[in-house]
């Protein structure tokens, strides 16, 4: 089994990742780290702990600078060790979990000094820098540039349980600037709860469905170990379990992981929250790879579990939406089309090529695909990786149409990874995360025909039947025809419309 290029990266693997950005502090950012080897302390003695220290787990949780996000969720385990004044934290450096850096205790207050040396650190290029843990002024989150490290002082809570600082933590490059692999802010160290506690439950960050090529599919989790309140929680009490749902069908998801003793790999249901078996299961939940078609998924779920005190808990389940509910929609599912019933295009012929407009219905929704004016032709292709038919649209329209009296309230676009052009359009309602929400009876939605291409596997639609009032009045009536206005029709009517017929609101199409 390979991992493809489905790649997840965890707190042990030394990765950058360089995004091409037209913000200021990015560019700054990275001539910084560049200019940075003129500029590296000559003491590169790294903190060392007193033999025999005893530490404590503890947890910090904070707001991670991100170069696409502006900011996400950081949690980091830390071990946590005094002797007399003098405190020891392992675990600051995400990228080196295993160094240490020494600060004091005075006064209700931990004070750590700037150009503590964390070690060596590569980017994924292969150049080498030096990182040192310093602190700096939280208005670099700003875009205020020329900052210097500072030292980075905590305010410790009366039960000495919980730290506090307005401080930036930085894994900086330099020691008389700052320009670093990582920026956390509104940080907390606090010791986790060792008694009953409910977990918050994690979300799916990202799903990767199943790939009929590579044979697997993953999935990451944003995994916070705290309870509903936000307070820590004692990692190694700490796991969860993923659920997948198919038509109200709901059942456990397993992972293969692989086991040293039996030199096996074992099925895993339920995956302790510090687990890795390197391989396919990465802990904290950053990542986990999964071998059965997901195809027929409508959602898929996470719950965490505590046990503290002897007590187990369980958070509520997160669900992720992959496709509506048959019951609940009407889908155009181009995957599951057949060659037969759909001809595809490919490098050799244009079967599939669409030239005129062509519709498809289904239930109550018409669906009419328009040509494309441009040099491609939008047409139906076999895809590769999944060994399915994609509907794939360079140019032109969809148009959805329901009856009179019918509304369409959401239609979910489900598109291949990427395939998705940001400046496609539509003619009203609103769009967002690949689903469109109005009350509309028509919908168009323009393609532009730039790059990238769309690639549809499947839209499903949310239609609103008719509703009206039926009064007392009229549902004493049977086997006649009358407007919605009461007014009785001497025969059935001709013209479409709504009308009241045995008593019910019905559609004359």
């Amino acid at each position: 089994m390979t991992q493809g290029s489905f790649l997840f990266y965890s707190e042990a693997n030394v990765l950058v990742i360089i995004f091409i950005d037209i913000m200021k502090k990015i560019i700054f950012l990275l001539f910084a780290v560049l200019l940075s080897l003129t500029a590296m302390a000559q003491d590169k003695t790294v903190v060392t702990p007193p033999a025999g220290l005893q530490t404590e787990s503890w947890l910090l949780t904070a707001q991670r600078y991100d170069a696409t996000e502006y900011t996400v969720d950081a949690v980091l385990s830390l071990n946590i060790g005094f002797v007399g004044q003098d405190v020891y934290v392992q675990g600051l450096n995400m990228y080196l979990p295993q160094t240490w850096v020494k600060g004091t205790l005075s006064n209700n207050q931990v004070t750590f000094a700037a150009n503590q040396y964390y070690g060596e650190l590569s980017d994924n290029e292969g150049t080498t820098y030096d990182t040192f843990f310093a602190g700096c002024d939280v208005s670099w989150f700003d875009g205020v540039m020329g900052l210097l490290p500072i030292d980075v002082t905590f305010t410790v809570n009366e039960a000495g349980d919980r730290w506090t600082t307005n401080t930036v933590l930085v894994v900086n490059t330099q020691t008389d600037g700052v320009a670093g692999f990582d920026y956390l802010k509104d940080v907390v160290i606090a010791k986790p709860i060792a008694g009953p506690a409910t977990p918050m439950a994690p979300t799916i960050a990202l799903f990767s469905p199943y790939d009929v090529k590579e044979g697997y599919g993953g999935l990451s989790l944003n995994f916070p170990p705290v309870d509903v309140e936000g307070n820590p929680l004692q990692t190694d009490k700490l796991s969860y379990i993923v659920y997948k749902d198919e038509e109200h069908q709901m059942g456990t998801l397993s992972f293969p992981a692989w086991n040293e003793d039996l030199q096996d790999f074992v099925d895993m249901t339920e995956i302790p929250y510090n687990f890795t078996d390197d391989y396919n299961i990465v802990a904290h939940g950053y990542a986990a790879y999964f071998y059965e078609p997901s195809a027929s998924w409508n959602r898929i779920g996470v719950k965490a579990i505590y046990t503290g005190g002897d007590e187990t808990r369980e958070s509520e389940v997160s669900w992720m939406l992959l496709k509506p509910f048959a019951d609940e929609s009407t889908v155009f599912d181009f995957n599951a089309m057949s060659e037969e019933e759909r001809p595809v295009s490919n490098n050799n012929t244009h079967k599939g090529d669409i030239t005129e407009n062509q519709q498809l219905t289904v239930d109550k929704v018409t669906l009419t695909i328009s040509p494309c004016d441009g040099t491609t032709p939008n047409r139906y292709w076999l895809d590769y990786n999944l060994q399915a038919i994609q509907l794939r649209l360079y140019g032109g329209t969809l148009m959805f149409d329901v009856p009179d009296g019918y509304t369409m309230e959401k239609i979910y676009f489900f598109a291949d990874n990427g395939y998705w052009n940001e400046y496609n359009t539509f003619d009203c309602g609103d769009f967002a995360d690949g689903v469109w929400t109005g009350s509309a009876q028509h919908v168009v939605l323009t393609i532009d025909d730039g790059q990238p291409n769309t690639r549809l596997n499947s839209i499903a639609v949310i239609v609103k039947e008719p509703t009206g009032i039926i009064t007392q009045k009229f549902a004493t009536l049977a086997n006649s025809w009358y407007t919605l206005q009461g007014t009785p029709l001497d025969a059935i009517p001709t013209q479409k419309g709504l009308y009241i017929h045995d008593g019910r609101v019905v559609v004359v199409k």
